[in-house]
């Protein structure tokens, strides 16, 4: 069994600003994954030291220091289960963005992505959306994340609210 803690678009320069609920189930996961908007190296630094093993791609208001080191998107496998993060440095709104993040990849089971700030699940054509939505807590909007689990049973998501 393999567990997912999804975040993205913390907009913080550290762990400390984030809900501690949150911040507890990373150390716990085996994979932590950043789907962009970091805006901090410092965040990033903090993250890839507490994770098992990080994933990251850099958000379209991440600085330059975040963006030299990490992809706009990338795929990864878990138990035969392909997966890419992604946010879409294009920006725009949240209506119809499955169809532009789909054809950036090939193959993908499911795709985390950031950008809108919107907790989703949804699965269109076939593939498994999920935006973890925002992970700090803003007016009338909860901090979120998805947890995800894959083993040889198939995939069970859930994304939780925080605050």
């Amino acid at each position: 069994m393999t567990r997912i803690v999804a975040i993205s678009d913390t907009h913080a320069k550290s762990l400390s600003q984030l809900p501690q609920e949150l911040v507890a189930l990373l150390p716990e996961a085996d994979y932590v994954v950043h789907c962009g908007d970091f805006t901090s190296l410092s965040l990033l630094e903090e993250l890839r030291g507490i994770a098992k093993r990080f994933i990251g791609v850099h958000g379209n208001v991440d600085p330059k220091e975040v963006r030299d080191q990490l992809p706009p998107k990338t795929v990864f496998e878990v138990d035969g289960t392909r997966i890419g993060v992604i946010h879409p440095h294009w920006g725009g709104g949240p209506w119809g963005i499955e169809e532009d993040i789909a054809a950036e990849f090939d193959g993908v089971d499911i795709i985390l992505y950031g950008h809108t700030h919107d907790a989703c699940h949804k699965t269109v054509r076939g593939i498994v959306f999920l935006n973890p939505g925002q992970a700090y807590q803003a007016f009338r909007t909860p901090a979120s994340a998805v947890l995800l689990t894959i083993d040889a049973h198939g995939t069970d998501i859930e994304i939780v609210a925080f605050g």
